[in-house]
């Protein structure tokens, strides 16, 4: 882990919550009403999931990714605004439980104020246009961290957040530059000391096919040089087999 991780971290359970379709209310103040209950679970860090507005263009049907959105502002349309972010994050504090949320700094949607204003720190196919490293993934354009003031404008967000936040769970966190993840730590430390640092890790497979296409593909132990916890896909193949009845659930759960 990290050299300042809290070993403590261990021991803590964590809720996962996507605001816009959490409650009737879809937004902060449904989660809020709901704070008692996910306490007495025994919960000690609520994780929001992406609560930015989601980009508009190359949409994959009406149920837009998560992870696809063109902002670091809030969607007022879907979860609320700032006050009522704060507000949340103040009730969950009261309730001695801390608060994290996604960071989502490998990619983005395809029309995003950055793009306009610094196309270069982007990503661009062999044609020129934005695109992406996993072709899949045809409703997001991937960032470029090549360009070091990328790095400075991206650890100025989390600095921002991590004013109202414990922490964040970085999605796709290897195919981000270790070495910015180790910045960008030491840039929130300096407003939230002991900040929560989760990665989205990859399975063996992913991360190897990354580095066949010459892209970042960080492995686990180079991730621990900057999070305290990590999460993977290394059991999925087992997982799916289990489910699928092709495997005993108990080589999952071993």
């Amino acid at each position: 882990m990290a050299s300042d991780t809290k070993i403590d971290l261990r021991k803590q359970m964590i809720y996962s919550i996507f605001v816009r379709n959490y409650s009737p209310e879809d937004n902060f103040e449904g989660v809020q009403k709901d704070l008692d209950r996910i306490k007495d679970l025994g919960t000690d860090i609520i994780w929001l999931l992406p609560i930015q507005p989601s980009g508009k263009e190359k949409r994959k049907g009406a149920w837009v990714h998560p992870t696809q959105f063109p902002t670091t502002g809030l969607s007022t349309r879907n979860t609320g605004t700032m006050e009522d972010f704060k507000r949340l994050c103040d009730d969950v504090y009261a309730k001695g439980m801390k608060i994290i949320i996604d960071c989502v700094y490998n990619h983005t949607s395809p029309d995003p104020v950055l793009a306009k204003e610094y196309p270069d720190w982007f990503y661009h196919k062999k044609d020129g246009s934005f695109g992406n490293k996993v072709g899949d993934w045809s409703d997001v354009i991937d960032l470029d961290y090549s360009h070091k003031d990328l790095w400075k404008y991206q650890a100025e967000t989390l600095v921002m957040w991590a004013k109202y936040v414990d922490g964040f769970r970085c999605d796709v966190a290897p195919m981000v530059p270790v070495e910015f993840w180790k910045y960008a730590r030491e840039e929130v430390a300096k407003v939230r000391p002991g900040a929560i640092w989760l990665a989205e890790s990859g399975a063996p497979d992913f991360i190897r096919f990354l580095r066949s296409k010459g892209a970042v593909g960080g492995s686990d132990s180079e991730l621990y040089q900057a999070f305290d916890m990590t999460y993977d896909y290394d059991i999925y193949p087992d997982l799916r087999a289990a489910l699928l009845g092709k495997k005993d659930l108990t080589t999952w759960l071993a």
